[in-house]
């Protein structure tokens, strides 16, 4: 009986926690931290903020008008930027990619798109696409990894 009831209390503590880690509340553009404000600004210059939510662990994503959506970790520092429509970047979030990734996206695909920019502390994930799709890593200092042909 009791070990049901343990398994019970589990589950329950469990499923909280999934709830709550992966749970998103719509905030108010205006309330968002000023450096968050100040990266929209400055990099989406023209572009409206439509949403912003609160999530997990006081991470924030910011759905801007034409398909954009940037996400910042706890500390406000931008953890990815991309389109869904599959848009360019502005050149001034691609440029804040290490210098070594931005020589090689020049020199291999200078005709390319590049619509999605994931940083993580392995590296980054940028997503372009000209002909086809592709998705390429490079470590933490710019240096290329690897690539990914997408469908």
């Amino acid at each position: 009986m009791w070990i049901t009831t343990l398994l019970s209390a589990l589950f329950l503590c469990m499923a909280g926690y999934t709830y709550a880690d992966h749970h998103e509340k719509e905030v108010s553009v205006q309330n968002l931290p000023q450096g968050i404000q100040q990266f929209i600004n400055a990099h989406f210059t023209g572009v409206t903020m439509s949403k912003a939510c609160v999530k997990d662990k006081g991470a924030h994503k910011v759905m801007l008008s034409d398909g954009y959506e940037v996400e910042f970790d706890h500390h406000g520092n931008w953890e990815e930027v991309e389109n869904e429509l599959h848009a360019a970047l502005p050149a001034s979030v691609v440029a804040l990619l290490p210098q070594k990734a931005v020589n090689y996206l020049n020199n291999n695909y200078p005709n390319w798109a590049v619509y999605s920019i994931d940083r993580n502390r392995n590296g980054y994930e940028v997503k372009l696409h000209g002909d086809k799709m592709v998705e390429l890593h490079f470590d933490s200092n710019g240096n290329f990894l690897r690539q990914k042909m997408e469908n």
